[in-house]
């Protein structure tokens, strides 16, 4: 039960419910989650917050905001001061107060409580509450329980520690205030299943080539190196492609979970366009599977969510005991201050939390990111697994495969002495991969110079040429990825263009491979995808820095992408060894990383955490503008599929219903920067009142292609078409 509070009755948190019964069904969520994951030291806190966090709602204009939506009510602040006057503790009261926009920083925090008026702050209240209320604090007392304030900036070794203790708070309010709001009684959390039979079983289905046995060799050697683990800590896991590590680290994974009853595993990958194919395993060995994708992510954080937003929110939460998601999602559960971003993080409690291909990370975040991962494993008992043929240095981590590499040299490098354009990547593909007659795969770095690509390259590519990039539908992806192998076992000749999406997790194989430059590590990866199974006797990989040509400086389509260190050391590399075998390539690497280690960076949100700046975030990669959810309606479903979403009433009956319907419809799903939808909705939605807009802002971040934009503002063979871009890839057939 919670505090009795006069003021409370009759009063409603949300057009359909009583804000007792919110505020209740809140802490009892809250409570659940604790009690579940262990969290006994946040129990006190959290019931305070909980029970507090609305408390405003009571006031006359938010009742009158709940019918009438142009009154407006800011109800945290006050109900913040309510918090604070009953606890004591300005950190719970902080909470409360941000509870629907984001963490600010320490200063920030101590700057506004001291700033805040005794007398003031009372008469924010007493407007709701009255005056009789036994909450109520003197001044003297209401100072006294700020000088913790002065304590914190006297030591500021501490803030690591308060910024955990904050952030899990957080994160629990949030999960516990949203899925309350949307009807949720009881999150009913389900335990991790281990079974090693259905392990083999499954392993038995796979097709056997001759690297099945060195494949069965190494996962069990590697489980049997699981088994020895005594504790919480960091892992890795190094292993060349082709060796399996999926299903390895899975396997270590729920070994792991039974061994120490651990509650959650987390399979975090680098693209969304393998998380459904990493799914598909998952699914094969664990019951229950949650597929996360970073497709819709909430613009604004506020009350005024429809029913449609208010359920996205909750979809991206970690319920499931094992979770496939991808690294950007990821890192905002460590670091975003953004209230709805926190949701999951108190999951990676008693955790394992499986980080495959983590050197997608910029180089530059490598070692505060090794930092968080020591400090997580050590203060919530996370087991972390890091998973690359190419192990960065980002932790120093127990490894538990054993050293191997391929049986032989798959492939061969290729290095360019100097910086091409796109028509000369022409010219050498034509050379090297058509006049050959091989497979071939271009990997490129942006998703406009892989478009402009594939239109040069169709012609002389010719049948069978496939387009894979962030801005084709995930349901066409994987329809792709399936045609490419089928292709493969057929023994025909297949060519792809593609975003850096490939070459990471992606199990499809060609003769021949041109990568645009990326940093070696990057480069390694993409090798990965040639000759991958020993098929021929060497492949050959083609490394060119390609320019634009648009541009006056001459500037390389991989700086907008990568950083600069990285891509300096990979050059410095390279220009010593213009040709290379794969045998030459882990000397190499070891190069690379020792030179970049050398940099010591010091940068990115872990040290901003440790300075107390916590409102500081640094996304994963920088100079991209602001991208909206794009829904893609190719075959008419999506707008029907978005319809019955919205009319779904929120109830935990609907739940289920409500989230397979989210599923369908994020498969046709991608993310577009805003300024390129805004373009075309400037160009084509000039039409009469009676016919169906081919492009429409929905709101909040998310846009819908109509079926009648199809083949004019996204092209079923190359997906999303810039309206700068459109002449170029439909020619004069355009208009």
């Amino acid at each position: 039960m919670i505090p009795s509070f006069s003021f409370l009755d009759g009063k409603k948190s949300h057009p359909e419910k009583l804000l007792k019964d919110h505020l209740e069904g809140v802490w009892h969520k809250a409570e659940e989650i604790a009690m579940y994951h262990g969290y006994d030291e946040l129990i006190e806190s959290l019931k305070n917050i909980c029970v507090t966090h609305d408390l405003a709602k009571a006031h006359e204009r938010f009742q009158k905001h709940l019918v009438q939506k142009g009154i407006k009510y800011a109800h945290a602040e006050p109900s913040s001061i309510i918090t604070f006057m009953m606890s004591k503790d300005v950190f719970q009261a902080e909470l409360v107060r941000r509870h629907h926009s984001y963490l600010e920083d320490f200063e920030q925090i101590a700057v506004f409580w001291r700033e805040l008026d005794y007398t003031d702050a009372i008469k924010q209240v007493s407007e709701f509450a009255g005056k009789e209320e036994s909450f109520y604090i003197d001044e003297k007392q209401w100072h006294s329980s700020l000088r913790i304030l002065r304590q914190i900036e006297a030591d500021e070794t501490n803030f690591d520690s308060l910024w955990l203790r904050l952030r899990l708070l957080y994160s629990i309010l949030i999960t516990a205030d949203r899925l309350d709001s949307i009807g949720v009684d009881d999150i009913n959390f389900e335990n991790i299943q281990y079974d090693e039979e259905k392990f083999e079983r499954y392993i038995e289905t796979l097709p056997k080539d001759e690297l099945a046995s060195w494949r069965t060799e190494i996962r069990t050697e590697t489980i049997e190196n699981v088994d020895k683990i005594e504790g919480p800590g960091v892992y890795t896991i190094s292993l060349p492609t082709g060796a399996g590590k999926t299903l390895i680290g899975l396997q270590s994974a729920m070994k792991l979970a039974s061994k120490f009853s651990l509650k959650t595993i987390v399979y975090v990958l680098p693209f969304i366009s393998i998380v459904d194919q990493n799914t598909d395993v998952a699914k094969n060995v664990c019951d229950k599977v949650q597929e996360d994708h970073h497709l819709v992510s909430m613009e604004r954080e506020t009350e005024d969510l429809t029913t449609l937003e208010r359920f996205i929110i909750s979809f991206r939460y970690f319920k499931d005991p094992l979770i496939v998601t991808t690294l950007a999602k990821f890192w905002e559960v460590l670091y975003s201050p953004a209230a709805n971003d926190s949701m999951s993080l108190h999951r990676l409690k008693d955790a394992v939390v499986i980080l495959d291909e983590p050197q997608s990370i910029p180089a530059k975040y490598w070692q505060g990111f090794g930092e968080t991962l020591k400090f997580l494993s050590e203060k919530l008992g996370t087991h972390f697994i890091l998973m690359t043929a190419t192990q960065p240095m980002i932790a120093k981590g127990e490894e538990l495969a054993p050293k191997v590499s391929f049986p032989r040299n798959r492939h061969e490098y290729n290095v360019s002495n100097e910086k091409i354009t796109l028509d000369d990547m022409k010219v050498i593909i034509d050379e090297n991969a058509s006049y050959h007659n091989r497979s071939s795969l271009v990997i490129l770095n942006t998703r406009k110079e892989a478009l402009k690509s594939y239109v040069l390259l169709r012609n002389i590519l010719g049948e069978n040429l496939f387009f894979l990039s962030a801005w084709v539908i995930p349901e066409e992806r994987m329809k792709r990825i399936k045609k490419l192998k089928e292709l493969e076992k057929l023994g025909r000749r297949r060519n792809l263009v593609s975003t850096q999406v490939i070459e990471a997790g992606v199990d499809l194989d060609f003769d021949y491979v041109f990568r645009d430059m990326a940093p070696f590590d990057s480069i390694v990866q993409a090798a990965g995808r040639c000759n991958r199974r020993m098929m021929n006797e060497v492949g050959r990989i083609d490394i060119a820095e390609i320019v634009r040509e648009d541009n006056p400086s001459g500037r390389s389509y991989a700086s907008y992408v990568y950083d600069d260190i990285s891509l300096d050391v990979t050059k410095e590399i390279l220009i010593q060894r213009r040709k290379f075998s794969e045998m030459d390539v882990q000397e190499m690497l070891s190069k690379y990383y020792d030179q970049l280690g050398k940099k010591k960076y010091q940068e990115g949100p872990w040290y901003n955490i440790c300075k107390g700046q916590w409102s500081k975030f640094n996304p994963l990669i920088s100079e991209i503008p602001y991208e909206d959810t794009v829904l893609v309606d190719t075959d008419g479903t999506v707008s029907e599929q978005l319809y019955k979403l919205e009319s779904m009433e929120n109830t935990l009956e609907n739940l289920d219903a409500k989230r397979n319907v989210w599923k369908k419809i994020q498969k046709y799903a991608i993310t577009v920067p805003r300024r390129e939808m805004q373009e075309w909705e400037n160009a084509v939605n000039e039409v009469f009142l009676d016919q169906e807009k081919k492009i429409e802002f929905k709101g909040n971040g998310i846009w819908l292609i109509s079926k009648s934009a199809i083949g004019e503002i996204y092209s079923t063979e190359v997906g999303f078409i810039p309206y700068n871009m459109r002449e170029e890839v439909f020619g004069n057939s355009y208009g």
